[in-house]
């Protein structure tokens, strides 16, 4: 009986509160899903990437998210480096299969401030799409006292099961890269659903989705040959709901040159309120693997046991090959 009450109060509260937009811990990793204008910062010609959350799985309403992404820089017009973006969202909750989806499109102007510095502004535009399965929640006014009558009228003004609208993002980036070391510094700030689409279930309701502020940061410094400290933080709001996360770690360079090039980096960070969050990335070449796990610190760990979720990432980069040294083919003479 604990459960099922349970699993609808959870229903209810998706259905009826502000809507929230996807996360990653690993939000690095989902750079397109936080700002348009980090579309194109990373170095070389392509690049895509790939995230799978499960949280929450020892509760009964778990949630599965996905995200893809793919960018690249097609152009360059004098000292702007035109980039280009495609993004993948999915999310997906509970028995009557509460889902989000969005697919969009990014694009940025990358600006050369000196041979170390740069600033991007971008743009997005997007189809979103809410989607729930009615026939398979249940409601309080289905409960007959002793026992549920799913014959019983709901009295839920819920007329649609899914809503589809178009959305708008935009943002601005800065980023230092040494031309001398590893040293980088990246941090953003992008705003999503500038237009507010009303995505309400219910036609008297007409609620729209308010706009989320994301500003974001990613940093290392090299401190010896093989070794770098690495920085990450976030702060995002979308009306009352708040999220920062604060992580560091170190960065080790196990081998390097063309094609042997390896790292791992470990990283621990912390979701203020929520989770402590453990990160293990490995390098090769031209991928990026990323785990990461939520160890639930916050007043829900009395349902959660302690238990967030796992995560994984997969980036490939498609990096500019080495130039080659001179040499002479034979002795002269």
């Amino acid at each position: 009986m604990f459960t099922r009450l349970f699993i609808l109060t959870c229903v209810l509260v998706s259905l009826r509160l502000s809507a929230q937009d996807l996360h990653f811990s690993q939000f690095y990793n989902q750079p397109l899903a936080l700002n348009p204008a980090a579309t194109g910062i990373f170095q070389g010609a392509f690049r895509g990437a790939a995230s799978y959350r499960s949280q929450w799985t020892s509760v009964p309403v778990s949630y599965q998210t996905f995200a893809g992404a793919i960018d690249w820089k097609p152009f360059q017009v004098g000292s702007n480096q035109i980039a280009l973006g495609f993004l993948l969202q999915h999310d997906v909750a509970g028995d009557g299969g509460l889902s989000w989806t969005q697919l969009g499109a990014t694009g940025s102007v990358i600006h050369a401030l000196s041979s170390t510095q740069g600033l991007a502004a971008g743009f997005g535009i997007g189809i979103a799409q809410r989607y729930v399965n009615l026939d398979k929640l249940t409601f309080q006014n289905q409960w007959g006292g002793d026992l549920f009558d799913p014959g019983l009228a709901t009295k839920e003004q819920l007329n649609a099961n899914s809503r589809v609208r178009p959305t708008l993002s935009a943002g601005f980036h800065w980023f230092y890269q040494s031309t001398e070391t590893r040293t980088f510094v990246k941090a953003g700030i992008g705003a999503l659903h500038l237009n507010q689409p009303d995505i309400s279930f219910s036609s008297d309701n007409n609620f729209r989705l308010p706009i989320h502020v994301t500003i974001h940061a990613d940093c290392a410094l090299q401190v010896r040959e093989w070794l770098d400290l690495v920085g990450f933080g976030l702060a995002r709001q979308m009306q009352q709901s708040r999220e920062m996360v604060l992580g560091a770690g170190l960065r080790s360079v196990l081998s390097k040159g063309p094609g042997s090039h390896m790292a791992a980096r470990f990283s621990m960070a912390h979701r203020l309120g929520d989770a402590w969050i453990p990160a293990v990335q490995l390098e090769r070449n031209n991928w990026i693997f990323g785990l990461s796990y939520d160890w639930n610190s916050s007043p829900f760990q009395v349902a959660t046991s302690n238990r967030g979720g796992f995560e994984l990432s997969a980036i490939y980069q498609m990096l500019p090959a080495p130039a080659l040294k001179s040499f002479k083919s034979c002795p002269i003479f």
